[in-house]
């Protein structure tokens, strides 16, 4: 945890360092194009933000577990046990508001079209802000972030014949008992 975390505050500190330069231009649909969390493009410049957004008091990771879990996967595909990896980009825009900008990678999509739901139906964050250097004021800008969506498909010995379910482990006891 502390080798994550140090790496974060170094790629941040290099990439404040950096920000001081003009970026190329790169094209559209190029995904190193994409912001990183905490940093925005404005006027060619990578720059920092004042406050991130922010998700029910907490982050990207409290919203990635919140969609995870409400996430259904479709019936047709799990029953044909396919499975893969979804990759959206998704915009907490200045009013709080969660869009989806476009889809990055899909094995199938139902898996996209059941990601894209949860999303259109979540609730509001806090918007990030960044200071203004003139003004001295925090306006509010949209952030984007890449939600990774994993569909698994379950063990076939793990499925109860009787009822269809999923059974889980057994002996297994719940998360803080």
């Amino acid at each position: 945890m502390r080798r994550i975390l140090f790496l974060t505050l170094s790629l941040l500190v290099a990439l404040t360092v950096d920000a001081k330069k003009p970026t190329e231009s790169l094209p559209e649909n190029d995904t190193a194009a994409e912001p990183r969390s905490g940093l925005v493009v404005s006027d060619g410049q990578i720059v920092g933000l004042s406050t991130a957004p922010a998700f029910k008091k907490g982050g990207f990771e409290k919203y990635w577990k919140w969609v995870v879990s409400r996430v259904a996967y479709p019936k047709e595909l799990e029953e044909a046990r396919v499975g893969g990896m979804v990759r959206v980009k998704i915009i907490v825009e200045t009013d709080g508001t969660v869009s989806v900008d476009r889809v990055l990678e899909s094995p199938d999509e139902r898996f996209t079209e059941e990601v894209v739901r949860v999303v259109e139906n979540s609730p509001k964050w806090l918007p990030g802000r960044m200071l203004d250097a003139e003004t001295g004021e925090e306006t509010a800008v949209r952030v984007s972030y890449v939600l990774p969506v994993e569909f698994k498909v379950r063990p076939q010995e793990l499925v109860d014949p009787t009822t269809g379910r999923y059974q889980g482990q057994k002996n297994l006891k719940p998360y803080g008992s």
